[in-house]
């Protein structure tokens, strides 16, 4: 929670000063045109701004007389009757009095340049971090801060690992200028303040909950996990890895429960979906897979409500903050959520379970960064590499499903403290004010620097400025690994994710299917990383990103050290 560091005693221009201009493209704020958590979030914020923020008016930066009615009838097609003030971009100074531009990205290299036409201490620029690991966003970063870049604007972090994978790229910025300019300028404000939610919107319903379970003929022996995001593996989750648990959590529960698994989404292209249903019909029962369309708002109300316990097994740095999770939240559903990025912060303790996630090394993970900067991957490509080198863990996993399964009052425990934390902590009325209490601070820093004269290192190793999205990065010397008996193979495994259709694959599976069998050879001794690469004469980083793998998928397990 962003903490205000203004003096109390200073009252100019209060009012004003927590306000900003909203830098408008109806592209930000429009899920209707291509759903995605982007846009998503956009929407919910500018919604979420009209509705709780106390200003006199509501000034936006448009291109042009159509970017001005377009904001217009945003602005009256959720009631509100404040005034709406139209500047056009090329004018920005004219927002005055307002002295803060919010913009719905954390690139801003270009408004900080345009700034510098009317002085630097006009006013402040604002931006908000969405996804962080594209091409755009870590050249961004460089941007950032080799232009005209003041300690009066700021960059919002929506969680604490973003804000320290935001510090550790404009570290690697600031190495690179100080060895060539012999100096680099001051950081800008980098306040954590999460997403926000309208927590009523998705309040559980009762009705919608008995409609949807007796339509799919579901009793009180039926257990349903629900999963409501992008039904993409290369840029939201691989759901392999959630089909096992499930599968194995049903075993060991037996017939005492039966476990469904619900995904309220979209597949973004036919690759996906047959990743999804190829997997469901090879690892779970008939009948226990079941998927709505989330682009009908109406269903993924419905799913939430229907639902018994939220599953967000995210392990792809494409998602980072995870809005789905403080609607499931807000639902009152139980959850159990990989100990990932944001999710760290939004689930604490009696919400649900984070289940620990290890991933590759920043060196282990340096062909990706290297690879991707240069053009040879595409975006899906580097994602899906970057996520196969991350595992959730699977008996922890299993674990926490049998447990929200088997206790009902569990399930209810948690999710009524879910509720109470989305409405006390992620609620629109509580975000709202903490941004405005970042624009009063920005003006305070601005008004007291008084007048300013003003006239690569890009795709770091993902597991580098990522470092503090897992749990932990494997250890090669200190980390020990056992098999785990499975009845499926290293080749079913990887021609059931369809990595070889992906291309340009993190590793061959002849690869993965040498390092198993090494280690299989060694069983039952423990092995760690360098044993491994030694007994196979195999370079170290290479095997570790398969053991990685290789646990991602079930097939190993670590020891606890």
């Amino acid at each position: 929670m962003y903490v205000s560091s203004k003096s109390p005693e200073i009252e100019i221009d209060a009012r004003v000063d927590r306000n900003c201009a909203i830098w408008f493209a109806k592209d930000s704020f429009d899920p209707s045109t291509y759903l995605n958590g982007r846009r998503v979030a956009g929407e919910s914020f500018l919604k979420g701004f009209l509705k709780h923020a106390d200003v006199d008016e509501c000034v936006a930066l448009v291109n042009g007389p159509n970017g001005l009615d377009a904001f217009k009838d945003f602005v009256a097609e959720t009631g509100v009757d404040t005034p709406v003030r139209g500047v056009f971009r090329h004018q920005s100074d004219a927002i005055h009095p307002v002295s803060s531009v919010f913009i719905s990205t954390p690139n801003v290299q270009n408004q900080l340049w345009a700034r510098g036409h009317f002085g630097h201490e006009k006013y402040s620029i604002c931006g908000l971090t969405h996804t962080i690991n594209t091409t755009a966003v870590m050249e961004g970063a460089f941007l950032t801060r080799a232009a005209p870049q003041k300690p009066w604007d700021a960059v919002i972090c929506t969680s604490q690992a973003v804000k320290s994978a935001m510090l550790r790229m404009f570290e690697r910025t600031d190495e690179y200028l100080v060895d060539r300019f012999g100096s680099s300028p001051p950081l800008p404000q980098l306040p954590v303040i999460p997403l926000g939610v309208d927590t009523e919107a998705f309040a559980h319903d009762d009705d919608k909950r008995k409609t949807l379970r007796e339509q799919l003929g579901f009793t009180n022996k039926d257990v349903v996990f629900l999963t409501v995001a992008r039904l993409a593996p290369a840029l939201k989750f691989d759901p392999i890895p959630v089909f096992l648990a499930l599968r194995e959590a049903q075993r060991i529960l037996g017939d005492k429960k039966r476990l469904h698994y619900m995904v309220c989404g979209y597949y973004p292209d036919e690759h996906s979906e047959k990743v999804f249903e190829d997997a469901a019909n090879e690892l779970l029962e008939e009948g226990r897979f079941h998927v709505f369309d989330g682009q009908i708002q109406d269903n993924v109300k419905s799913c939430f409500s229907a639902a018994d316990v939220f599953l967000f097994p995210i392990d792809n740095f494409q998602e980072s903050f995870g809005v789905a999770l403080v609607e499931a939240m807000s639902a009152g559903l139980p959850v159990i959520a990989s100990d990932w990025d944001g999710v760290k912060d939004t689930v604490s303790e009696g919400v649900g379970n984070l289940v620990p996630t290890m991933s590759t090394t920043s060196e282990q993970s340096a062909p990706e960064g290297q690879r991707y900067s240069q053009g040879l991957l595409s975006y899906p490509q580097y994602s899906t590499n970057t996520s196969a080198q991350i595992e959730i863990n699977m008996p922890a996993l299993i674990d926490a499903i049998v447990t929200c399964a088997d206790k009902k009052g569990l399930r209810s425990k948690f999710g009524n403290k879910g509720v109470r934390r989305a409405k006390s902590v992620y609620d629109w009325s509580v975000i709202i004010p903490q941004m405005q209490d970042l624009w009063q601070d920005l003006a305070e820093i601005r008004r007291h620097a008084g007048q300013v004269t003003s006239t690569v290192p890009f795709a770091p190793p993902p597991m580098d400025y990522m470092a503090s999205f897992p749990s932990q990065a494997i250890d090669a010397a200190q980390d020990q690994f056992v098999i785990r008996e499975t009845d499926y193979s290293v080749k079913e495994m990887f021609s059931l994710r369809r990595y070889a259709n992906a291309k340009r694959s993190f590793e061959n599976e002849d690869t993965l299917a040498r390092v198993y069998d090494a280690v299989r050879a060694l069983s039952p001794q423990a092995v760690s990383v360098e044993s491994t690469a030694e007994s196979l004469q195999f370079n170290p980083l290479t095997v570790g990103r398969c053991l990685v793998w290789l646990l991602k998928y079930g097939f190993l397990q670590r020891l606890a050290t």
